[in-house]
């Protein structure tokens, strides 16, 4: 398929993965970067250098949103929807200059929060539970506003956590770590249902979503081919990274009240200024609340069908031995 794409956050995790996967399948790519530095995508451009000359971007039919405002425990909500919105207008002013026909918002599944009712679909109402998931909803509202107003196809797709191989700070990583340094515990029972998106799941599902006639319009959500529970995930990354599970777990109360007084400490600006906390509310939320997602939406729409599950994305993530996808653009990861 003949398909010019613009990926806006090349240089990070999902973007890199997009590049490959998009020229992979036949795309031509320009790979759009924060900063031009000797760690750019062959051919890359600054976000700064399609903003003030959008005829960069003349003759493509996607740009990808994959970058997002930077943020981390302690973020000023104030701050970050200031950079999120200046982030998505420009991009949508560049697109729309080009006339680039469509425009794929890499979102979240953070924007549903934690739910009662599972699994999570689209028609789940919006409950974000932090500051960067509500900027995440007020940029999509956003765009879906800004759309209209320049005559952009808009396609939102939110994924779960992603994880795999070459994402630095990973939560399949960190666990591995602490697990190998005898560090690491379950917390609470390890019986919550947790839902995990392999990159090259996501990949193929932002294919579908640049690339299919049906997808302009509409939100969609992309999930792996299974759950899993924290205590089986914590198994598992135990096994591939050689070490045995503690079978001692730290009770949920402990672990809150210790999250509490790193988020009090982080807020303030006491600790944790230049680094992420080894434990906060938010982490102990992905870690010990239950999640599932249905993903039939984006099935029946985009004809996305997730591939990837724990056993292989595990071991290709921490130790890169599980023979490639055969599917175009899947390998290499």
């Amino acid at each position: 398929m003949h398909v010019g794409a613009a990926i806006v956050g090349a240089g990070g995790f999902l973007g890199a993965h997009l590049v490959r996967g998009f020229e992979a399948r036949g795309a031509r790519v320009v790979p759009v970067v924060r900063m031009l530095d000797a760690r750019s995508p062959a051919g890359a451009l600054s976000f700064d250098d399609i903003c003030g000359t959008p005829s960069l971007l003349d003759g493509l039919d996607v740009l990808v949103l994959a970058a997002a405002a930077r943020t981390g425990p302690g973020a000023d909500p104030a701050e970050l929807r200031v950079a999120s919105h200046g982030l998505l207008d420009r991009a949508i002013r560049a697109a729309a200059s080009a006339r680039v026909p469509r425009l794929v918002l890499v979102s979240t599944v953070a924007v549903y929060g934690y739910p009662s009712r599972l699994p999570v679909t689209e028609e789940h109402p919006y409950g974000p539970r932090t500051a960067h998931a509500a900027a995440r909803v007020e940029i999509e509202m956003r765009a879906r506003r800004a759309a209209r107003e320049h005559g952009l196809e808009l396609v939102i797709v939110r994924p779960t956590r992603i994880y795999g191989r070459g994402q630095q700070s990973g939560f399949l990583e960190a666990m591995a770590s602490l697990v190998r340094a005898g560090a690491y515990r379950v917390v609470g029972d390890g019986g919550n249902v947790l839902h995990h998106t392999h990159v090259d799941d996501v990949v193929e599902g932002l294919w579908l979503a640049a690339t299919r006639p049906e997808a302009p319009g509409d939100h969609f959500i992309l999930a792996g081919p299974e759950t899993t529970t924290l205590a089986e995930l914590s198994g598992r990354v135990a096994r591939a990274a050689g070490r045995p599970l503690p079978r001692r777990h730290v009770p949920s109360g402990l672990a809150r009240a210790l999250a509490t007084v790193i988020d009090i400490a982080a807020n303030r600006g006491l600790a944790f200024t230049s680094r992420e906390p080894p434990l906060y509310h938010a982490k102990l939320d992905e870690l010990t609340l239950s999640l599932h997602f249905d993903v039939a939406k984006a099935r029946r729409r985009l004809g996305f069908e997730p591939r990837v599950g724990y056993e292989e994305g595990i071991a290709r993530t921490l130790r890169g031995e599980w023979p490639a996808l055969a599917r175009a653009g899947a390998g290499g990861s």
